[in-house]
């Protein structure tokens, strides 16, 4: 048809084996708009159905084929969008590229299993990215108009508001953490003002004990000593009796000895050596006496010493019992203690600087937040008008769509961030909600409580006319979009379809041969008896095949020349467009 798209995320080949009454099929798809086609009952659904498995959708054995073990689901992509393959490489696929294969196997066993390019993947990963490679809309799908969170996103696209919706969001994360580190350090700082009468308690009492490390060992040594101080000092008096004080004392009569041993060395040099050991010996009587001396002088008994060490020592046993632990236990506790009254004095300094940083923060938040609502405000007139001429062309002449902002429920203010009925988001302060009504005179009401599926499949349509988006995004699958219409509006629809697969790769399934008609890729659906069994088969179709298959949707059952020649025209007149 003469028409290429961009460089757009791209379902390239699909490969579903065993799935329903699916026995094995291939598609090849292209870039633009690839059309999905045939009889009803055909299974044509059951191929995006197929497709759902890849963008993370829980699934039960129920979709394996009649007395297979499994069912399996292949798909190649191209050109998957940068942050998809980003997020895959920090999941640990590091050789992953734009080009990724997904392959999910559904098992009667309950062991399914998911592959992306060769490596087993986990299901909430593919979750995590199936969105940004396909977006399902059909007649039975809940999809993202039917969540009101993703309303206020639609119309930031339409006005191309990402750069004030960004700029929102990093002040206001910027104000969620001056705000968590306020809060923290406050609470931080009033647990330890309660504590701290104790604290100072604490340290004081330690403190004054003047506790060192080894005094209890130190303690019981001199205890023990006093205990025994009498009969130490006793037993010392009796060694300088013994050694050197009394009459027949040690030293003296080994002195005179000693002096009769030198005289008989002179005589004879072999007794030299003997005198030289009684002349030892008597030294060292002598230097024994004198160490009892100065024991027995300082063991000697006072009066009180006992008492005042016992009293100590009960101090210390006290003060290990109260705090559960030894003294050097204690003494860590005390530099512990002395540390933390030290952090609550520099907590009580840096409370007005956070709130300083708070407070800039605030403002910076709430003016951002209201810059954006002001623009949103502006853009939601000509959202409702563009809305409501794009539907109506769908077919759906009587529709009223509205955006409304709501109002929060009466509550007190919590700041910083619910303040005058105003909850201030990442996203600002918007709650907004798109408001439908099909029926004239029918007032609108929520989109998401009252829209059909095919209303919403065209409502969405018209939403993503648009919101045109010519950069990497999700291959767009619509089921069913031209329920329940047909003449003019089948063409229009078929066009919005057109314009839409512009800048999006789109697989539509539809009956109308309007729409068929714009394919830029045709594939048909088509139900067979193979050896005593249904199967579905699909089929890619050439040029004639296509005026066939067109002609078919023009003329049911019976296919004249003139039917024929009508389908050649709509399928040359579109190629030459």
């Amino acid at each position: 048809m003469g028409r290429t798209l961009g460089k757009v995320d791209m379902l390239r080949e699909l490969r579903i084996k065993n799935f329903a009454v699916i026995d094995e099929i291939a598609l090849e798809l292209g870039a633009g708009l690839n059309v999905i086609t045939g009889e009803t009952g055909a299974g044509k659904s059951i191929i995006l159905n197929a497709l759902g498995l890849l963008s993370g959708i829980r699934v039960t054995s129920d979709v394996i084929r009649h007395n297979q073990d499994e069912a399996s689901v292949e798909a190649l992509f191209e050109d998957v969008p940068a942050q998809v393959i980003e997020k895959l490489r920090d999941a640990g696929f590091d050789d992953i590229d734009d080009q990724p294969v997904i392959k999910r196997v559904v098992s009667r066993s309950g062991k399914n299993r998911i592959y992306l390019s060769g490596s087993l993947c986990p299901l909430a990963l593919l979750s995590d990215i199936g969105g940004s490679i396909i977006h399902i809309y059909g007649q039975h799908e809940h999809h993202t108009l039917l969540n009101p969170e993703t309303h206020v996103g639609l119309l930031d696209a339409f006005g191309g508001l990402a750069d004030a919706v960004s700029k929102t969001s990093e002040k206001f994360h910027t104000l969620k953490f001056a705000w968590d580190s306020l809060q923290q350090s406050r609470e931080s700082l009033e647990k330890r003002k309660k504590d701290k009468g104790m604290l100072e308690d604490q340290l004081e009492e330690i403190t004054n004990a003047r506790l060192k490390p080894a005094e209890e060992g130190e303690l019981q040594a001199k205890k023990n000593t006093l205990i025994h101080a009498e009969k130490l000092y006793q037993g010392c008096l009796e060694g300088m009796e013994l050694l050197y004080e009394g009459e027949n004392a040690l030293v003296g009569r080994l002195g005179r000895y000693g002096s009769k041993v030198k005289d008989l060395a002179a005589i004879d040099s072999g007794l030299r050596p003997a005198w030289e050991l009684v002349e030892s010996a008597r030294a060292q009587l002598e230097e024994a006496n004198m160490e009892l001396r100065r024991y027995g002088d300082r063991v000697h008994f006072e009066p009180g010493a006992l008492e005042q060490l016992e009293d100590r020592l009960a101090e210390i046993n006290r003060l290990k019992r109260k705090y559960n632990g030894s003294v050097e236990d204690i003494l860590r506790m005390h530099a512990e203690v002395a540390a933390e009254l030290k952090e609550l004095e520099r907590g009580e300094e840096e409370i007005p600087a956070l709130e300083r940083v708070f407070e800039s923060a605030r403002q910076e938040a709430w003016e951002a937040a209201g810059v954006l609502s002001l623009e949103r405000q502006r853009l939601a007139t000509r959202f409702k008008r563009e809305m409501e001429k794009e539907i109506k062309r769908l077919g759906m002449p009587e529709t009223v769509f509205e955006v409304r902002f709501l109002e929060l429920a009466e509550r007190e203010d919590e700041p910083p961030f619910l303040i005058a009925g105003k909850r201030l988001t990442a996203l600002g302060i918007d709650p907004i909600e798109f408001y439908f009504s099909p029926n004239l005179g029918e007032p609108p009401k929520p989109l998401a409580k009252i829209a059909s599926g095919g209303e919403l499949s065209r409502l969405m349509l018209a939403i993503k006319s648009l919101v045109l988006t010519p950069v990497n995004g999700p291959t767009l699958l619509f089921d069913e979009v031209d329920a329940g219409i047909g003449g003019a509006v089948a063409e229009i629809v078929g066009k919005k379809l057109k314009q839409v697969a512009s800048v999006h790769q789109v697989i539509c399934v539809t009956h109308l041969p309007q729409i068929a008609a714009l394919a830029d890729s045709h594939h048909v659906v088509r139900k067979e008896i193979v050896n005593g069994r249904t199967a579905t088969m699909v089929s890619k179709l050439g040029a004639n095949a296509r005026i066939e298959e067109v002609a078919r949707m023009l003329g049911g059952i019976k296919i004249t020349d003139k039917t024929l020649r009508h389908a050649e025209e709509m399928v040359k007149g579109e190629a030459r467009r």
